[in-house]
């Protein structure tokens, strides 16, 4: 692909490569950034399948409200962007193999997830459940879907949250959920509009942004508001990263960024979480 900085090729055959356009640096730059795999710049991969925050346009771009973050956050650091695109099961190894420098896909926190790579939390997602325009159910709350075939995407935390609420159903003597598993939100959202399902489990801004494509609706949504982070391998350059993002939520400019999509930013203040940086959030 033309203009990119860095090799579409970075340990792997397949990857979607997109450097994306770096605008006006700031001035005078900081300081040298450190524990960089391909200074300068800054290497990020995205699982880029949840439209409007990551998602590959038309003519093969990948865009969304993770790729500006990253895009800000570069340019604070005078660095120059690049966004590769990976399947969700490869980025973390791809990270530990030193492939790309963060993992910038929308990634929920865990203290799991937080023992194995350094976590920024930066912002707050919840679930919606969303059910097709003409649908006769008038959920108010989940357990009104009981019995009902649900969709989501295979191997998040939407799934795991839809396993959660079946088990609790079944614990109740009430029938659980028909869960059906799909390879990405888009399928699950293609099934639900061919009536293939009742429910899909998605994140408020996915269905949100599926609302306004027509056919569907979100009939509860904040369900299990839980953060999202960036991660990264390297302590030192993580801690870099969380330093703009504290900047940048102090300045309002990741509110500003955000609110278009629906999302909010993480409240209080943004510090690392990782195996060189303890919290309480572990």
């Amino acid at each position: 692909m033309g203009g990119s900085p860095v090799s579409c090729l970075i340990r792997g055959a397949g990857l979607l490569c997109a450097a994306l356009a770096f605008g006006a640096q700031a001035a005078p730059c900081p300081q040298a950034v450190e524990g960089l795999i391909s200074p300068p710049h800054l290497v990020m991969a995205t699982n880029p399948t949840l439209p409007p925050l990551q998602y590959v346009t038309v003519d093969g771009q990948i865009a969304g409200m993770r790729v500006e973050l990253g895009n800000e956050i570069a340019r604070r650091l005078c660095l120059t962007p690049v966004m590769l695109s990976t399947s969700f099961a490869q980025l973390t190894l791809g990270l530990l193999e030193k492939r790309w420098d963060v993992i910038n896909t929308g990634m929920f926190y865990t203290a799991q997830r937080a023992r194995l790579m350094e976590m920024i939390p930066y912002e707050i997602q919840a679930i919606s459940v969303s059910l097709n325009d003409d649908s006769a159910l008038h959920p108010a709350r989940l357990e009104d879907l009981s019995g009902s075939s649900i969709g989501v995407e295979m191997g998040g935390i939407e799934e795991h949250h839809a396993r959660e609420a079946d088990q609790a159903l079944r614990n109740a003597r009430r029938p659980g959920f028909d869960i059906k598993t799909f390879q990405n939100v888009g399928i699950a959202f293609a099934a639900l509009r061919a009536r293939q399902v009742t429910a899909v489990f998605s994140i408020d801004a996915v269905a949100r942004r599926n609302a306004l494509q027509g056919g569907v609706k979100p009939v509860l949504k904040g369900l299990y508001p839980t953060p999202v982070a960036l991660a990264l391998r390297d302590p030192a350059l993580a801690q870099r990263l969380a330093d703009v993002l504290e900047a940048m939520r102090e300045d309002g400019t990741l509110e500003r960024l955000m609110a278009p999509y629906g999302v909010v930013p993480f409240p209080g203040r943004i510090v690392v979480s990782g195996p060189s940086h303890p919290s309480d959030m572990h």
